[in-house]
């Protein structure tokens, strides 16, 4: 059982924000002051799937026990230790 979890079911869940915001703000009173207040969900939706967007390979979530910082050294040790191997093995 992996303790990584794919970050796509956030952005399908960003996209669905988008497309409801859209219709609403489709559907309001352009002077309406909430309109205002759609059109800034509709803006940091756009801002996070964009942000999502960015990398090759889709950010993973890490459920497993430690802190942020705790998994972030672990990472970093073994993809040291992965390059040094392959580093020997070639030579």
């Amino acid at each position: 059982m992996s303790r990584f979890l794919r970050v796509g079911f956030i952005s399908d869940r960003i996209d669905d924000i988008i497309e409801a915001s859209s219709l609403l703000l489709e559907r309001m009173d352009k002077d309406d002051e909430r309109a205002e207040i759609v059109k800034d969900i509709l803006a940091m939706a756009n801002d996070v799937r964009s942000f999502l967007s960015r990398w090759s390979s889709e950010p993973i979530i890490y459920t497993g026990a430690g802190t942020t910082d705790d998994v972030i050294r672990m990472l970093d040790s073994l993809i040291t230790e992965a390059r040094e191997r392959s580093t020997a093995l070639i030579g």
